[in-house]
């Protein structure tokens, strides 16, 4: 099935993305980079998520890399995830996070209860 999505922000500065991973020397997948150039604070409408645990959860919205959004990177990836292994690109609808762990090579859903990760083993998104 085709992902279509909602809500989309262009980006204010089509460098925006690069700029902030080149910054943070983070390597993430070109597929990954432009699905966050393309769907920049947008909803997919294959919204189910589900982890190792075999819980389910909602795919809510990629992250924006617009500062003056409500829900950004930048508010975001500095203060929770810097001294990880994982880059937030989406959040879901209770708050957690849709992440790249960068070191492993696959998306975790970081839940913000346990402070924990759970391996993503189904999502519509493909990256």
């Amino acid at each position: 099935m085709e992902i279509t999505w909602k809500y989309v922000k262009p980006l204010k500065d089509p460098k925006a993305v690069k700029a902030f991973l080149a910054k943070y020397k983070i390597d993430l997948p070109a597929s990954l980079v432009d699905i966050m150039e393309k769907y920049n604070g947008g909803r997919p409408s294959d919204k189910v998520v589900v982890t190792d645990t075999q819980r389910e959860y909602v795919f809510k919205s990629m992250l924006s890399y617009n500062s003056d959004d409500k829900e950004t990177i930048y508010k975001i990836y500095p203060d929770l995830f810097k001294e990880t292994n994982w880059f937030p690109f989406a959040s879901d609808a209770a708050g957690n996070f849709i992440c790249y762990d960068v070191k492993k090579k696959k998306c975790v859903l970081y839940n913000h209860e346990t402070d924990k990760g759970e391996a993503i083993t189904e999502m519509a998104l493909k990256i």
